[in-house]
């Protein structure tokens, strides 16, 4: 039941005035992040958060193997490092935009970006590589988990 289902209260009168129990929905799954970076201890950390905020997360080290799993089990965000060897943030969310990777529930897949430098970006290179939002890794972990709702929860309305 949404928050406004809940502050009206759970019971609506039917037409004989006796009050009704309200449909019951079935809870959502939560949101599933994959998330990609070389770094061990930071792509840890970076789970750890997500974790606590009741994402599934699943956590790779490289943009070869976030594709992998994107093809074996999807997810509903892509948070991924922009410089990592191998394969950039940049070829990876280029290559998953390329397939039209779809989220698990059928919308768009999220894309987000993280790196330590991120100031020499514009939004409309972020728009024009079709990144949804961009955080810095050493940005509040308040502002890091605002920036993942705000983007799951457009992602929904679209």
């Amino acid at each position: 039941m949404g928050r406004a289902a809940t502050a009206r209260g759970a019971f609506s009168p039917g037409r004989s005035g006796v009050p009704r129990v309200a449909p019951r929905v079935a809870p959502r799954r939560p949101a599933r992040v994959l998330l990609v970076d070389d770094l061990s201890y930071v792509r840890d950390a970076l789970a750890e958060l997500l974790r606590g905020a009741g994402y599934e997360v699943v956590a790779v080290g490289s943009g070869p193997a976030a594709l992998a799993e994107l093809e074996r089990q999807g997810a509903d965000l892509l948070l991924t490092d922009l410089y990592m060897p191998e394969m950039t943030g940049w070829d990876l969310v280029r290559a998953v935009r390329a397939r039209g990777v779809t989220s698990t529930r059928g919308l768009p897949l999220c894309v987000g970006l993280y790196s330590a430098v991120l100031s020499g970006f514009s939004r409309e290179q972020l728009t024009r590589a079709q990144v949804d939002f961009a955080v810095t890794k050493l940005s509040d972990p308040d502002a890091i988990l605002d920036a993942v709702e705000r983007a799951l929860a457009w992602s929904e309305v679209e």
